[in-house]
């Protein structure tokens, strides 16, 4: 059953003038910056050759998670597109990329705010979006099902928006959170419950049915929801958490937004009539909450950036500033300002205080998989070690502790 009932906010949007930067021209940008990277191998993330490995047994009618839980909608692209080559796949992730840029720009929009082509191109600068954008791996899709499933969900499509809340799910677990943050933020409105209730309805059994393969490779067990613990201690949690997200930011980042707090924290007072106030606070928080327990990979934080630079959006700063944000993201991926590094990487209990100016995050991920485009991706190659250089200094590979996924 699909509610007809009707947001606000959505008739507010009307009222929003038309991008200067059309959806057309935001995917043109984005195949501008992400084709010139999908050639270098599958890329350095440590689990792309776990993906690959799930993508043979599937095509072999047979499945185990290539880690718990299981990434089953990824897993099955990857598994198709993976005899074609690594082109085919990271071409496939780069147009994901552009269908998340151009939904976080509709979806600005549909809340009634105007330069969401702006705010769209600000999370595209990001190089952990970039990078995640142009290599195998689930988080980019992940977002991209979430923010296309929430623009069907405003428009009362309730089940299409549920199945692709799901399938969101299906990519990447912890997208959960934020579902959960995106459908409080929409019901807060008494209106709007309803199409909540009915677009979780639709979510639950979807989520279950992809998740029965996993259950059945463990012998009907759900021994697939166990994972590597991520909780070391509320001192150590919070360093990890702290140093990864300065290290993601960057410098010029963390400088911009905090000329944007006071607009930031003023928009709180329309918590109650503006549902992008609500869901770009929300969802931040669902996210960073989750990467405190987890603070694994540098991607992880995508969610985490998805919701603050829509909170941004719904400060309605000028397009000046805007385009401010957009550079100072961008400026991270070239260079990079690492202030601490890790007693030991991956198994970190302390740090020590050593700043160094290095290549940013993108550009050093490029130099990595140029450095290693040539040998099958797995956990134990140098590739991971590498990609984290701007982020922890130079690891000797032997001495270092594999991290969870």
């Amino acid at each position: 059953m699909v509610s007809t009932t009707t947001q606000p906010a959505a008739a507010n949007s009307q009222n929003v003038s038309a991008p200067r930067l059309a959806d057309w021209s935001l995917v043109l940008i984005t195949a501008a910056v992400t084709l010139p990277l999908i050639w270098w191998g599958y890329g350095t993330d440590i689990d792309a050759g776990n993906l690959l490995d799930a993508g043979a047994r599937i095509r072999s009618w047979d499945y185990a998670p290539s880690r718990n839980p299981g990434v089953p909608v990824v897993e099955a692209i990857v598994g198709v597109l993976a005899p074609l080559g690594h082109v085919a796949v990271n071409l496939a992730t780069a147009a994901a990329l552009a269908a998340a840029v151009v939904g976080c720009a509709r979806l600005v929009r549909a809340w009634g705010h105007e330069n969401g082509d702006v705010v769209a191109l600000a999370f595209l600068a990001s190089p952990i979006t970039l990078i995640a954008g142009t290599s195998t791996g689930d988080f980019v899709w992940a977002l991209a099902l979430f923010v296309w499933g929430a623009l069907a969900h405003l428009r009362n499509r309730t089940v299409v928006a549920g199945v692709l809340f799901a399938l969101a799910i299906g990519s990447r677990s912890s997208t959960a959170a934020f579902i959960v943050a995106f459908l409080v933020a929409d019901g807060w409105d008494r209106g709007a419950r309803r199409r909540c209730l009915v677009t979780a309805a639709v979510v639950v059994p979807v989520v279950i049915l992809l998740f029965v393969p996993a259950w059945l490779s463990f012998d009907r067990s759900f021994g697939f929801l166990e994972h590597t613990q991520g909780w070391q201690g509320l001192a150590n949690n919070a360093g990890r958490f702290l140093v990864k997200d300065y290290g993601v930011a960057g410098l010029a980042m963390i400088v911009v937004v905090a000329l944007a707090v006071p607009a930031l924290i003023g928009s709180l007072r329309r918590w109650g009539s503006d549902p992008l106030v609500r869901f770009g606070v929300l969802g931040l928080v669902a996210a960073q909450a989750t990467f405190l327990l987890f603070p694994w990979k540098p991607a992880h934080l995508l969610p985490s950036l998805f919701g603050l630079v829509l909170w941004i959006a719904a400060t309605d700063r000028s397009r000046r500033y805007l385009w401010l944000l957009v550079a100072a993201v961008a400026l991270n991926g070239l260079v990079t300002l690492r202030i601490f590094a890790p007693d030991q990487p991956d198994a970190s209990r302390s740090a020590r205080f050593e700043p160094a100016l290095s290549w940013g995050l993108l550009v050093n991920d490029v130099r990595c998989r140029l450095d290693f485009m040539d040998e099958p991706p797995a956990a134990e190659s140098g590739a991971w070690s590498c990609s984290l250089e701007p982020l922890r200094g130079e690891v000797d590979v032997e001495d270092e502790v594999l991290p969870p996924p």
